[in-house]
């Protein structure tokens, strides 16, 4: 959005906190025009004539007043001289069918500069009022400013100092034996300044320099001329920069100073302001550094400068060489960015314990390369203190031990375990496994593998970044730690899966116990840095000796288990059973026959029509997947539409039925069929694509359909993530054009936030509450509130799932803009569809409801 709709968007809200007054004799335009107003205004009274408009600009103190010119008794611009003798500020507004030029003349010399011509315009009226909204505004934010001012000069630790520009000659620079001088006389300044300068009053200062050129250096005030002619006397104001004062006691102090013209309501320039800030100490400081910068510069050792708050301030060549981060990536940051996650937070505590008791510290720290790679280092901190005994400054360094660490028994802990949360890897796992199931068959025991994913870790993962995820596993870890016995085996073995091995079983019981216990574990909320995060496990379960009697066929069947678990719903756990096996291979063959489908055509796009309520008139329509099996028959959307999402068949099967929709479209309307949009569902998988937009953007070219003719209905999970780059990416594609609506609203975390945040122009109901009304209490209220909150948003409001003549009634009577469901038509085949669109109007007696 650029900065002209941003700044008109300011307008308008500030528009809505304003009261106008409208003085119009004719009842019809009166009662219209009011009733727009009232949109978009804070308060509106109205008046049939100048003299009650008279009244009600005493009585009620309008900001705008809106008038018509002749009427009875006063006429509109009489009202105005009036009002103008005792408010000249207000905005005045002239709306009138006539156009004579005495009018406007007349209008003019009352200082009405706004004239809109009946009949009214309203894009015109809006733009006369935000115009004077823009006015209204201006002359208050002066009126703060000003207040500021008088409030904060004395008051300011700011140096400010004040020169007379009233003098027709004052802002004129002239040449006085070999100096530049202002001829403005110095007026005023701030104790501030006067402390700056060594000066005990404003009195002595002026008696000793008369302007503000004598209390600078030559070159200072050379500067100044510069200054004043290139940009002051352009554009009021100058960009800050440096110039040497001269003290009382004839010392030059450098400051920074920005110069303000300020003008009187006329327009004329009075005074000069100068800003001014001390740079003594910065100017000291810069040339302290100067005289280190060699020795900075040529240690081998990686340098880091941070300030009192560990925020890094500089580094030397050493330390980009070691870490990889050049100087502008990691100044302003703090050094935990190199943070590999090996250390818990213990170890940093007693790390800063030790190094605030004794002002140093040294030892071994695993950090984290620009590339990811974790290396050894062994570190030197130090703490700088000012002169009153604070901390001003740490300063560590570094060198890379990766040489000294390269010992046999580190590479058999890099070869063994995660080295993230130090729990054993894959393939430590696998041999204590085996250890195990030999012993258990040794001893005549059993044993149990658990095998759990986290749920949904991938969003925390992409959305907060790998650094909060590293976090999150690593406290995971700590929890599944703690679950298990310290003889039990618990291992990452990628990504976001853990398992372990529970020897000497004994009662079932005690199994179900520990995978409670973890799955509670997970329940309780993780705070990690600023975030409190949420997240749940599902768990498999295999049995030795009952579900396999090796490593392979156990940990095989415990990952059976687990995906069972989550397809019941996720947060549980499963044991694993032989008819799991044969689901696990009945989902094999249909991903095979999904596949096929794909390859042969089978797949077809369906449509159902969107019904505007009041008219019964097609409106809009649905493109749903279908797939008509040639054997098995119609087969559900709910079976293979989550199979393609775990599968990542979604992406191109997606891409396939937009391409569809919108070819469709574009061929019903080159027919003369109706032009309403189609809406197609868009998957949280394909919303991840990051070349979404340009595949939007390719197939509506390739079909020639106009972009608002397609809509693209999102779920409110995909919306939950407020991120940068969504927010952004749905604001493009509003601006290309495409309709956005929320699928399925209010079946998941609704959120206003979210609302508020992206351009979305519609709400669909969820079926699941658009079937159970009007009998369930709780459903109606909830539908009726959504339609009220769709409303409020200047949304349009869908329902969807609408099967009988009650449910449509009710629809109705609560203003629900427009219906989906069986009540009116399934979905379709195009040709059926088509025959629908010939019709335009779909009477629910008569259609296909299937």
């Amino acid at each position: 959005m650029n900065d002209s709709n941003l700044k008109n968007q300011d307008d308008q809200c500030y528009l809505k906190s304003l009261t106008i007054l409208y003085v119009e004799d004719e009842v019809e335009v009166r009662e219209q025009l009011t009733a727009y107003l009232t949109r978009r205004c804070g308060k509106i009274y109205t008046a049939e004539d100048g003299k009650q408009g008279l009244t009600a600009y005493k009585r009620y103190k309008p900001n705008i007043v809106i008038t018509d010119i002749l009427m009875p008794v006063m006429d509109g611009l009489k009202m105005a001289e009036y009002i103008q003798s005792i408010a000249p500020d207000t905005p005045i507004i002239i709306v009138t069918a006539f156009e004579e030029p005495r009018y406007f003349h007349q209008a003019i010399d009352l200082g009405v500069q706004q004239y809109v011509n009946k009949p009214v315009k309203m894009p015109i009226l809006e733009q006369a009022l935000l115009k004077s909204a823009r006015i209204l505004r201006a002359e208050a934010a002066l009126k703060e400013i000003e207040e500021r001012y008088r409030i904060l000069f004395p008051l300011s630790q700011i140096a400010i100092s004040v020169a007379d520009a009233t003098h027709p000659q004052a802002i004129v620079v002239e040449q006085e034996e070999d100096r530049l001088f202002f001829k403005g006389n110095l007026i005023d300044c701030n104790e501030a300044f006067l402390k700056l300068l060594g000066y005990q009053d404003l009195h002595m200062l002026q008696e000793l320099s008369h302007n503000i050129c004598s209390l600078m250096t030559d070159s200072s005030a050379a500067l100044l001329n510069k200054v004043v002619q290139e940009e002051l006397l352009v554009r009021g104001f100058s960009s800050e920069f440096e110039i040497e004062l001269v003290s009382y006691q004839k010392s030059t102090i450098p400051v920074m100073v920005q110069l303000i013209l300020r003008y009187s309501d006329a327009g004329e320039p009075i005074e000069i302001w100068g800003v001014m800030r001390d740079v003594r100490e910065q100017r000291k400081s810069e040339q302290d550094l100067r005289l280190s910068a060699k020795v900075f510069e040529s240690s081998k050792d990686a340098i880091i400068i941070s300030d009192k708050n560990n925020i890094m301030i500089s580094v030397n060549q050493a330390f980009s060489e070691i870490t990889g981060y050049t100087r502008e990536e990691v100044v302003g940051k703090n050094p935990k960015l190199l943070q590999s996650g090996r250390h818990d937070k213990e170890f940093y505590q007693k790390m800063w314990i030790e190094l605030q008791a004794k002002g140093y510290w040294q030892g071994e720290i695993w950090n984290r390369r620009k590339s990811g790679e974790i290396f050894p280092e062994w570190i030197s901190i130090s703490l700088v203190y000012d002169n009153a005994g604070n901390i001003s400054h740490h300063i560590a360094n570094f060198s890379d031990i990766t040489d000294l660490k390269s010992s046999e028994a580190h590479i058999e802990f890099l070869a063994n375990y995660d080295p993230l949360t130090e729990l054993p890897n894959r393939r430590l796992f696998i041999d204590r496994l085996d250890q195990a199931i030999k012993k258990a068959a040794r001893e005549d025991t059993s044993l149990a593998v658990i095998f759990f994913d986290l749920d949904h870790f991938k969003t925390i993962n992409d959305s907060l970044g790998h650094s909060i995820g590293d976090l999150m596993l690593i406290e995971v870890a700590q929890r599944i730690s703690a679950c298990v016995r310290k003889s039990d085996t618990i291992a990452r073995l990628s990504g976001d899966e853990f398992a372990a091995v529970i020897a000497d079983v004994g009662d079932i019981s005690n199994i179900i116990h520990v995978a409670k216990k973890i799955i509670d574990s997970m329940r309780v909320s993780f705070k990690i840095e600023n975030y409190e995060l949420h997240i749940t496990t599902s768990i498999g379960i295999s049995l030795y000796p009952s579900d396999g009697d090796n490593y392979e066929l156990l940990l095989k069947n415990a990952d059976t288990a687990m995906y069972c678990a989550k397809n019941n719903g996720r947060d549980n756990f499963e044991f694993f059973s032989h008819s799991m096996s044969v689901r696990a291979l009945e989902r094999l063959s249909l991903e095979g026959k999904l596949r096929y489908a794909i390859k042969n055509n089978e797949l077809k796009v369906f449509y159902q029509p969107q019904i505007q309520v009041s008219s019964g008139k097609i409106i809009g329509m649905e493109a749903l997947l279908r797939w008509p099996h040639p054997e098995i028959g119609m087969i559900s959307p709910a079976d293979f539409i989550p199979l393609t999402e775990e599968t990542g068949l979604i992406i191109p099967i997606g891409e396939w039925i937009l391409e569809q929709a919108c070819r469709q479209n574009k061929a019903w309307q080159d027919q003369g069929l109706m032009t309403i949009p189609v809406s197609v569902n868009l998957s949280g998988v394909q919303f991840r694509q990051r070349n979404l937009l340009n595949t939007v953007q390719g197939v509506l070219d390739k079909s020639g359909l106009e972009p608002r003719y397609l809509e693209l209905e999102l779920t409110e999970s995909i919306l939950m993530d407020c991120s940068e780059f969504n927010v952004t990416l749905l604001k493009e594609f509003r601006q290309l054009g495409v309709q956005l609506s929320i699928d399925d609203f209010g079946t998941g975390y609704s959120s206003l936030s979210y609302l508020k945040r992206f351009p979305i122009g519609k709400l669909k109901i969820d079926q699941s509450f658009s079937m159970r009304i009007p009998e369930d209490k709780n459903s109606s209220l909830i539908v009726s509130a959504i339609i009220s909150l769709g409303h409020d948003l200047e949304m349009v409001v869908i329902a969807e799932g609408v099967e009988n003549e009650a449910q449509f009634n009710f629809m109705k009577q609560h203003q629900c803009d427009e219906i989906q469901g069986y009540y009116f038509s399934k979905a379709v085949s195009a040709k059926e569809m088509e025959v629908l669109l010939q019709q335009e109007v779909i009477n629910p007696t008569s259609v296909l409801k299937g």
